[in-house]
């Protein structure tokens, strides 16, 4: 009798490491999914000394780091902004150390982004271009409109990976369309001139 109930409190104290175990990787995973990169430090008025050229009207900005596999959702994001202003040119700068292969960064992410239409994709060697713009992190997208003038600054998915209607997609469209206040929103995504950050296939 004695032996069963050991065996029984066993099992018991077994079955609750097991649960608290599953338990603490689901939040640790949901506090990755939600924890945000570190917020861009953007000039209010356009960078002049970029290589970016600057619309006639808005000029829509995004950082990608090519192996941070969260930014698949911001480049999905991106994609759902460009069909629903249909004027809109964005560029996507994809950082590239400099002493890194050529082909480092020709990734899925990347691929995505040469796909979207009107888009221009260039190599940001060194992160030059993010630092002009004060981003850190993949996925910081900024909007500057016709006077050069920041409009938004941050990410446009509502979570680390997760694309969907969100805040940050939903305030780009309707700055475009109404030209609302300046707003922003959290990015989620690796930092950019991360040289660890891994792609998921």
């Amino acid at each position: 009798m004695k032996r069963r109930s050991f065996i029984l409190a066993a099992l018991f104290a077994a079955a609750l490491i097991w649960i608290a175990t599953i338990g603490a990787a689901f939040q640790a995973i949901r506090n990755f999914e939600t924890t945000p990169g570190r917020a861009a430090i953007a000039p209010r008025a356009w960078p002049t000394s970029s290589r970016v050229q600057r619309a006639s009207g808005w000029t829509l900005v995004m950082l990608i780091h090519p192996h941070c596999s969260c930014s698949r959702a911001s480049v999905e994001e991106l994609e759902a902004v460009i069909e629903s202003v249909p004027a809109l040119r964005p560029t996507v700068l994809v950082y590239r150390p400099s002493d890194f292969p050529r082909g480092w960064e020709q990734t899925e992410v990347v691929k995505a982004a040469s796909h979207l239409q009107r888009t221009r994709v260039l190599i940001d060697d060194d992160g030059r271009e993010a630092r002009l713009f004060g981003g850190f992190t993949s996925g910081q997208t900024f909007l500057y409109d016709r006077d050069g003038k920041l409009r938004f600054s941050g990410g446009i998915t509502s979570l680390r990976g997760h694309a969907g209607i969100n805040r940050g997609r939903t305030g780009v469209i309707d700055l475009i369309r109404s030209r609302s206040a300046r707003a922003t929103h959290p990015v989620f995504g690796c930092a950019i001139t991360s040289t660890t950050a891994k792609e998921t296939k």
